[in-house]
């Protein structure tokens, strides 16, 4: 990857991107799980681009970056919030309104690249503070990604769902 001048100001943008496409994706699936679990990310990837700008804008201010302290974010809090969810509609087909998936391709694609991003910035980073938190950005990312493919898996009744890592299967969606 090239070396990229201002990673912050990138990834603000990158992360409004994100938001974004998450919004669109709510909104074109017919599916009430998938609907659910895209306004989730959507919601989790603006709190990224909150803590992107309010970096940015001390980074500006020229202020130490050393001081700023990281929200340490419910890291489980998409798979919370999609049990949650999942329990208290049980009464609807959550595998109704299963169009085409490739909105779960999309997504997925999106949270890789992510991913590849933040561990470039992450290696490229001089500063132990900004490795911490493109660390904790990572571990979000990829949950985030973790949510998809279990999601899709779950959606589209894979046989591939048993083959995943167990530490990565949501084993209470075979409720």
């Amino acid at each position: 990857m090239e070396q990229i001048k201002n990673p912050y100001e990138f990834s603000l943008n990158f992360e409004i991107e994100g938001v974004n496409l998450y919004l669109k994706l709510a909104r074109e699936t017919k599916n009430i799980l998938g609907k659910r679990l895209f306004y989730t990310l959507a919601r989790q990837e603006i709190e990224h681009a909150q803590r992107f700008d309010e970096i940015y804008t001390l980074i500006l201010e020229k202020k130490n970056i050393k001081e700023i302290k990281f929200e340490n974010s419910n890291i489980n809090k998409v798979e919370d919030e999609i049990k949650l969810f999942f329990t208290n509609v049980k009464k609807f087909s959550l595998k109704d309104n299963v169009e085409d998936t490739s909105s779960y391709d999309l997504a997925m694609e999106m949270e890789e690249k992510t991913i590849k991003v933040y561990t470039d910035f992450l290696q490229q980073s001089g500063k132990e503070e900004e490795k911490d938190f493109f660390r904790q950005l990572l571990k979000e990312e990829n949950k985030h990604l973790e949510a998809l493919k279990n999601v899709y898996s779950y959606l589209k009744s894979s046989g591939d769902w048993f083959k995943e890592d167990e530490s990565k299967i949501w084993n209470w969606m075979n409720i």
